[in-house]
């Protein structure tokens, strides 16, 4: 009698997950850095090596790593670094940048997020510059000293985090910068008060490094532009904010804010930057800087009422990270929907653009105005 036996059919093996590889590199220059990214299809399955081969050389190391075609060697040419020559052996994929001057980079791993993919970061730094140092402070002093109000005027979002991208692909960081400059040129001709930029440029300026700068010119009030984006394509207007210790004025408040503080994830902080804001969140000063914000809102925003062509959906508040500083009296201003086609063509449009600038100038001067008058008294 024959006996069949019934043989398990073994598994099918799956094919093994396709190397990662390097798929772009990027660059942004910055007044104090330059910041290299490398884009990867996937996360690498061993941590990348950095090490200086010289003092003009610092490589990048990724393990089993693959190199697309269209990646090739890309010249930089700043101050800080010559070029990026990207090369592939048996073992991986290595990244070699040819520096201009001695300097120490830092690189680190940011994983895929809000539409970014898997990358390495990496922030060649400038070398110390006594001499600037020591011309920025001479400045300050006069200004100072002239008794100018100083206002930082902040462009947000730039370089690696483009911001809310809006109808026909209109990028946040570009209109924010572009109103910034036009509000600098508008405080520089007023008498008595002078503008700087937090960034001048299409770089990442992490969060709370621009309240830094804020504090290097000693600025007496700090303005963040940014413009407002929604599901809805329908939601218009104008809206200003300062800063809530204890929450949001509303769900869309809190909604917003929570978008905004995570540009630094998605620009990419390194693991070693600090936070000293904590420590100081709760100093005595902070309640008289909030009156002195919700002042400096409410004059701005009954400056861009003026306009006929926005709406104004009035002063809010939330806990916004780059209004955390004790000592300066700052708003964020959401200029209109990004997302709105009209809003966004007279967003892009550089005659309102002017206007609107103007129209915060205006705000900033009734404050001024409005606090000289109060202190006099």
């Amino acid at each position: 009698m024959l006996l069949l036996g019934l043989v398990a059919a073994a598994p099918a093996r799956r094919p093994a997950p396709p190397a990662p590889q390097l798929a772009r590199i990027r660059y942004w220059t910055a007044p104090e850095n330059t910041r290299l990214v490398l884009d990867l299809t996937a996360p690498l399955g061993s941590p990348p090596q950095f090490r200086l081969a010289d003092s003009l050389t610092f490589e990048i190391y990724l393990p089993k790593a693959r190199k697309s075609q269209v990646v090739t060697t890309e010249f930089v040419g700043d101050s800080l670094v010559a070029d990026i020559f990207p090369a592939v052996s048996e073992s991986g994929c290595s990244v070699r940048v040819r520096l201009k001057r001695p300097t120490t980079p830092l690189g680190f791993v940011l994983p895929a997020g809000d539409g970014n993919p898997d990358r390495i970061v990496v922030d060649v730094p400038a070398p110390p510059n006594p001499e600037a140092d020591k011309q920025l402070a001479q400045k300050v002093t006069e200004l100072k000293r002239s008794r100018n109000l100083i206002v930082a005027i902040d462009a947000g979002h730039g370089g690696e985090d483009p911001g809310a991208i809006g109808y026909r692909r209109l990028q946040e960081a570009d209109i924010t910068l572009a109103i910034a400059k036009k509000l600098k040129s508008q405080l520089d001709i007023m008498p008595g008060v002078s503008g700087f930029l937090t960034r001048s440029g299409d770089y990442f300026v992490p969060l709370r490094k621009r309240i830094d700068i804020a504090r290097r010119y000693q600025a007496d009030l700090f303005v963040s532009i940014h413009c407002n984006a929604s599901r809805d394509r329908d939601a218009t207007g104008t809206e200003i904010y300062f800063l809530s210790l204890t929450g949001a004025t509303d769900e869309a408040a809190r909604g917003l804010a929570e978008k905004e503080n995570a540009a630094d994830l998605i620009g990419g902080v390194s693991p070693e930057a600090g936070d000293d804001l904590l420590s100081i969140l709760f100093d005595l000063r902070q309640n008289d800087t909030i009156r002195r914000s919700s002042d400096l809102a409410e004059s701005m925003i009954d400056a861009v009422g003026g306009d006929s062509r926005l709406s104004t959906r009035g002063i809010k508040q939330a806990g916004f990270v780059v209004l955390k500083a004790p000592e300066i009296p700052s708003v964020l201003v959401e200029a209109a929907f990004i997302t709105n086609a009209r809003e966004a063509a007279i967003l892009k449009d550089v005659q309102f653009q002017t206007k609107f600038a103007e129209m915060l100038a205006q705000g900033i001067d009734q404050y001024r105005t409005q606090h000289l008058r109060a202190t006099s008294n």
